[in-house]
């Protein structure tokens, strides 16, 4: 029988465009052209719709990818799923992940046994822009994480420990498009706030995981819900958009007994902005070893990546303590900055992917954070 052997390879950028460490992992054979599935990272730059640093990431990337595969620029996206986040604050250091995939043959007898990480990919069908924020967009995400699921040879949400997904954000252009054709788009706001478009499709789109893994019920789902009823989330959901996607591009993360892999991933939610404890836990799961309640420094070596997120409190109270970080004229960014740092102190390294910056998210319970960690099992 056949099953995945995925394995994960994290690259520091110099700039956004630095292609050297794929390079790198590509001479040396640690990647292949058949085995190469997504492209994950975070990008230097300002995190806004338009943020150059990951626009001209995505573009190096896809340029890179398509020499080293050998098929037009245009193909890309067929073979390889590319989630890239933008912004990299305060101790978040640029950095591509590269995640490689590759069927090998067991015996029959090899077949269950522990549970090891598998990973499936899915494009979903184009967004338009009226699209963006509401029903249409949470139902082709929703169906493009069933597609990823089954890819990766999952039919149990419960092994499911995440599904990262980068969606269309609204440009002028879109909205001008959309309105051309008599159609409405949900914001005419194109930052990250509370109103803004950006934060609208990064909720629609964590709504559609929600839909597909199960944890929110259609009948509970419309287009009035999306960042107004927070008691509608998902807990393993990682989302972000841009103006330079057309369609969502989504990558599951999950454990299989179909597995070869030498990895292994785990999630755990925190309580809220300040909850060091919840990115232990994260840890916990996903197999670490612990000395006296910390990540036994000896055992930190067979970390290999951690995902989060830092979503901005919707109030400005912290464990009965009131903050001003909602007043801030900067708060998207010192957010991101903040979950950068949190990670990182246990972690004890910056080449962390933590997203977010938004004001209130589906993407975790109120107040709540989602952190998912990938270790190697030896």
């Amino acid at each position: 029988m056949k099953v995945q052997r995925v394995d994960m390879f994290v690259c520091p950028m110099a700039a956004p465009a630095d292609t050297s460490g794929l390079q790198e992992l590509a001479d040396s054979g640690r990647i292949k052209p058949d085995t190469l599935v997504a492209l994950v990272g975070k990008t230097e730059g300002t995190g806004a719709h338009d943020d150059w640093g990951r626009v001209w990431a995505d573009v190096a990337m896809r340029e890179w990818t398509a020499g080293f595969l050998g098929i037009p620029v245009g193909d890309v996206a067929k073979r390889v799923i590319f989630v890239f986040s933008g912004g990299c604050p305060g101790v978040i250091t640029p950095h591509i992940a590269a995640i490689t995939r590759e069927w090998v043959e067991v015996p029959e007898s090899h077949a269950g046994g522990d549970k090891r990480l598998v990973v499936g990919r899915a494009g979903s069908d184009p967004i338009a822009p009226e699209e963006v924020g509401r029903m249409g967009q949470i139902r082709k995400v929703a169906e493009g994480t069933r597609e990823a699921m089954a890819d990766a040879g999952l039919d149990d949400p419960r092994d499911v420990h995440l599904v990262m997904v980068k969606v269309p954000g609204l440009t002028v252009a879109s909205i001008r498009d959309a309105e051309l054709r008599g159609k409405s788009v949900v914001s005419h706001d194109l930052t990250f706030g509370p109103e803004g478009a950006g934060a609208y499709a990064n909720d629609a789109a964590a709504l559609g995981v929600a839909l597909a893994l199960g944890e929110v019920p259609e009948s509970s789902l419309s287009d009035e819900v999306v960042r107004r009823n927070w008691d509608l989330y998902s807990e393993v959901a990682m989302t972000s958009s841009g103006g330079e996607k057309r369609h969502g591009e989504i990558v599951v993360f999950g454990n299989s007994v179909n597995s070869q892999s030498a990895l292994h991933i785990g999630h755990a939610v925190t309580k809220d902005f300040i909850d060091a404890q919840g990115v232990r836990d994260a840890l916990r799961v996903a197999g670490l070893k612990f000395r006296d309640g910390l990540p036994d420094e000896a055992d930190l070596s067979r970390l290999v990546h951690v995902f989060a997120k830092s979503v901005i409190p919707g109030s400005d109270q912290i464990r009965g303590q009131r903050i001003t970080l909602l007043d801030d004229t900067d708060a998207y960014q010192i957010g991101k900055a903040l979950g950068g740092m949190l990670v990182a102190s246990v972690t004890g390294r910056t080449t962390n992917y933590v997203s977010g910056g938004e004001r209130n998210s589906h993407q975790g319970p109120p107040g709540g954070n989602i952190v998912a960690a990938v270790v190697r099992t030896a």
